[in-house]
């Protein structure tokens, strides 16, 4: 799993849009793609992802 992509899509996560994060504490934090799956990242690295809505 590339850390810095969504891996649904391959979107990168440097381009969404800052209020796609949601911080959970300084190190946990959920990602929403524009493919719509939430992932989950850990020091900035994706750790897990979701499916994205249908």
């Amino acid at each position: 799993m590339n850390p810095t992509r969504c891996p649904r899509c391959g979107w990168p996560l440097a381009e969404l849009p800052a209020s796609a994060a949601r911080p959970v504490s300084h190190r946990l934090d959920y990602v929403r793609c524009l493919c719509g799956s939430w992932l989950t990242r850990l020091d900035g690295e994706v750790v897990g992802a979701t499916r994205p809505s249908r």
